[in-house]
């Protein structure tokens, strides 16, 4: 885990830099990115949601085989397992989003940095940090996830 967090902080950071010096590059390897992150977010949440689906067939079939007033430890596990199911959607779902909304942002960098070009150095460099700042944050957050 202490190795995947800086690889994935060098990642949003060398994305950032072709960003930047490279837009055309960028765009194009944005264009062939795009399709395999959304068919490997499917397929994540695909497996999952079959895997919720089991448990939710597991319980039922569980709760026919109980007496009234009773919970079994198998019950009680498969409920804790689907409320663990659902968090990792949630946790999945958001970082997800906040990824791909990354990678949007950086495909529109250097035009953003072109819109700032007239202005005061120190405008320029503002967005760089933020740039950065983002980076940071999406490489935490993907460290959160894989906690």
């Amino acid at each position: 885990m202490t190795v995947l967090i800086p690889l994935i902080v060098a990642v949003a950071l060398c994305l950032a830099f072709v960003a930047y010096k490279h837009p055309a590059a960028y765009r194009v390897m944005f264009i062939f990115t795009v399709p395999v992150l959304v068919v490997g977010g499917f397929l994540v949440l695909a497996i999952k949601i079959g895997d919720l689906n089991a448990s939710i067939k597991s319980i039922y079939n569980e709760l026919q085989h109980i007496q009234k007033d009773v919970l079994s430890d198998q019950l009680a596990y498969q409920i804790r397992r689907l409320y663990a199911g659902r968090q990792f959607l949630k946790v999945f779902l958001i970082y997800y989003i906040s990824g791909f909304a990354y990678l949007v942002f950086l495909m529109f960098l250097r035009d953003i940095l072109n819109l700032a070009k007239g202005r005061h150095r120190t405008d320029i460099h503002v967005v760089k940090t933020v740039s950065s700042a983002a980076g940071i944050f999406f490489s935490l957050a993907a460290s959160h996830f894989l906690a």
